[in-house]
């Protein structure tokens, strides 16, 4: 193989090397708890529309909780 376009190949390489490292560094998060990044995940995951669409029929069809004794008596 003639030297130059081993020389060039090798070039090519590391920079298409370099151009993998350089997007990878650019997504990568770090996070100071768990919270935080469940935080960005729900930000950045979109909920599928069927699963959205069964969430609230199931949010709608939960019956609201009984005020307790105590709220009934201080208000009326």
């Amino acid at each position: 193989m003639n030297p130059e376009k081993r020389l060039l190949s090798q070039q090519k390489l590391a920079e298409q090397q370099q151009e993998q490292q350089q997007t990878t560094q650019s997504t990568v998060h770090e996070f100071s708890s768990v919270e935080a990044m469940l935080r960005h995940d729900v930000l950045h995951t979109p909920v599928p529309p069927a699963i959205a669409h069964r969430l609230q029929a199931s949010i709608g069809q939960t019956p609201v909780p009984p005020r307790a004794w105590w709220r009934r008596l201080l208000r009326p």
